[in-house]
């Protein structure tokens, strides 16, 4: 009980507190306005009433405006938390005190008027004058009474004591509008209160929502991370043991494991994906190609999975030639015809393109499950499987349209969805064409050497602090024909360097050593003692975003845990071998 009491009186605070700062920064309408009604009425009466009483008038409005103007300036001075002292209360109940006498003055000293015919002027300036700035005051009730009350008062008893009917009647009437109008300001700062109290309850669920979100991000970042580590690990030891198993039964389970190994490898780089396209370090290398070459390599690709489901598989060539990154776009289109492939148990499959103006879109149409029409945005969100409630892992983590997304709004292209429950569904890309010349994707070549450039002479050193990694990594390089040696730190490493005992050709570094130190801190420190020429070849774990940039922008050669060995294999070639015809992924 005591908890929640705690709990209300600091939300009662933090209500007051936000009911003054209201206050405050409608202070300009409450400025301005008044302001502008003493100069009109001084204009109005200026023949109509005592000059002198009306000039005294004026300029005590105007002096309560630029007091306020200075208390405006320096309450936005203050800042947030200094803004909320208990002297802020003092001053705005203050100056609404000093401008309802102000104006309440004028029933005393003005009316009633040397010129009749100014009489109406003044009855209406008695009965709106007091209502007026009920809207800006009616936020902080005290600063509310603190006008309301002399500036009305004055204008009833100055009315009460004359001796028309009339008047009396008129005061009478005043006496009624102040009951209204206190009831309408009470209810209307109830309102203003409870939406004031609501937004900071969702203010304060926000935070904790927000909190939330980053415990559980830097915990699946470390989790990720740390399961990252293993399978690195594993897949460096199972390509080391491919060659040293020889019977057909030991091969199969090797197989076997390794099919494992490569799946729980495309889980996590579907996640890393994400994380690299959030960090903004992938980068879109446009280029004109003719459309038809990367969509004849995918229908070559997906036709027979196709024909072993036994779905119809039907492309229609286009020879039309577009503006994009061929690489990125192919992984776009991939993920469709895999989706359409795998969620297809009858029918058929279409993949052809329709010119549109200037454009072009690519079409995937399918004839399987389709999605409800309320889900199709649910679609494009992170792990969402609508056909596999069961969450199969055959069927993927659910990454592939949410990357989609992404991928698309980097290519600057639109991506649209059609889909009938029961009937199947369309996914489309619109294409920029060009009239200008080609590039020709199948002059690309990626060549993968069967065995690195090592010859038993060329050195290369392992920094991890991940015991597992460094005998995984030592192994998998011993096995290319390259001498190894390992250390846990960047200490060791220089320390064994500048004894003399290594001179490496290469360097391979884990991104985060142990004690906090980083493969860039490391490489400044070899490279001081290391040929100008050495490569270095970064390996992360890391899926947090700004971990994933802060690695890309060291200027090394960047690959992601669990490393391909083939991958691997192609990045060492290609930085021992300059010649090598190799194309680094």
């Amino acid at each position: 009980m005591r908890g929640l009491a705690a709990v209300s009186e600091r939300l009662g605070e933090r209500l007051a507190e936000e009911q003054v700062r209201t206050h405050y920064r409608q202070l300009p309408a409450v400025i301005v306005a008044p302001a502008l009604g003493g100069l009109f009425t001084t204009w109005v009466l200026w023949h109509a009433v005592n000059t002198r009483y009306l000039l005294i008038g004026l300029g005590g409005v105007l002096s309560i405006s630029v007091l306020r103007i200075g208390l405006y300036k320096w309450y936005l001075h203050e800042g947030e938390t200094r803004a909320l002292h208990p002297r802020w209360r003092f001053f705005a109940i203050a100056t609404a005190t000093v401008s309802g006498v102000i104006w309440g003055s004028a029933a005393i000293f003005l009316y009633p008027p040397l010129l009749p015919e100014y009489e109406v002027y003044m009855l209406v300036l008695l009965a709106l004058v007091p209502v007026a700035p009920v809207a800006a005051l009616a936020v902080y009730m005290p600063a509310f009474y603190a006008y309301y009350i002399p500036c009305i008062a004055p204008f009833i008893i100055t009315l009460g004591v004359q001796d028309s009917r009339a008047e009396r009647t008129t005061a009478l009437l005043l006496v009624m509008m102040m009951g209204a109008t206190l009831t309408f300001a009470n209810k209307y700062s109830a309102m203003l209160t409870e939406a004031i109290r609501l937004r900071l309850k969702l203010a304060a669920k926000k935070q904790a929502l927000e909190q939330s979100i980053v415990v559980k991000t830097r915990f699946l970042a470390a989790a990720s991370h740390d399961l990252r580590q293993p399978v690195h690990a594993m897949g460096l030891f199972i390509e080391s043991l491919a060659s040293r198993i020889r019977d057909i039964d030991g091969r199969k389970l090797l197989q076997q494991i390794s099919e494992s190994v490569v799946s729980l490898r495309r889980m996590l780089d579907a996640m890393l994906d994400i994380s690299r396209l959030d960090a903004e370090i992938v980068k879109a290398q446009r280029c004109n190609f003719r459309l038809g070459e990367l969509l004849s390599r995918l229908h070559e690709e997906f036709g027979p999975l196709a024909r072993q489901k036994g779905l119809r598989f039907d492309y229609v060539d286009s020879q039309v030639v577009v503006n994009s990154d061929p690489v990125l776009l192919e992984r776009i289109l991939r993920n469709f015809l895999s989706n359409a492939v795998r969620y297809t148990t009858r029918g058929g499959i279409v993949l052809g393109c329709r010119r549109q103006g200037v454009c072009v879109s690519v079409w995937i149409c399918d004839t399987g499950a389709g999605i409800p029409a309320s889900r199709l945005e649910e679609i494009f969100h992170e792990f969402s499987q609508l056909q596999n409630p069961e969450r199969n892992p055959d069927y993927g983590l659910g990454l592939g349209l949410s990357i989609v997304r992404r991928l698309a709004n980097l290519l600057q292209h639109n991506v649209q969805v059609r889909s009938r429950e029961g009937v199947g569904s369309t996914f489309s890309i619109e294409l920029p064409r060009t009239a200008e010349k080609p590039y020709s994707l199948n002059d690309t070549t990626e060549e993968c050497p069967a065995v690195c450039p090592g010859r038993g002479n060329l050195l290369v050193l392992v920094i991890d602090d991940d015991k597992s990694v460094r005998l995984g990594m030592t192994t998998l390089l011993e096995s290319w024909n390259f001498k190894v040696i390992s250390f846990a730190t960047g200490d060791q490493a220089l320390a064994e360097i500048r004894r003399g005992g290594c001179v490496p050709r290469l360097v391979v570094i884990d991104y985060r050593l142990s004690q906090g130190e980083t493969a860039p801190a490391v490489i400044v420190r070899l490279k001081s003692v290391l040929e100008e020429q050495t490569p270095f070849i970064i390996i992360t774990g890391d899926t947090a975003p700004e971990r994933i940039r802060e690695a890309h922008n060291a200027g090394h050669m960047l690959l992601h845990k669990p490393v391909d060995p083939g991958r691997l294999k192609v990045c060492v070639s290609a930085l021992l071998d300059p010649e090598a015809r190799v194309v680094v992924p």
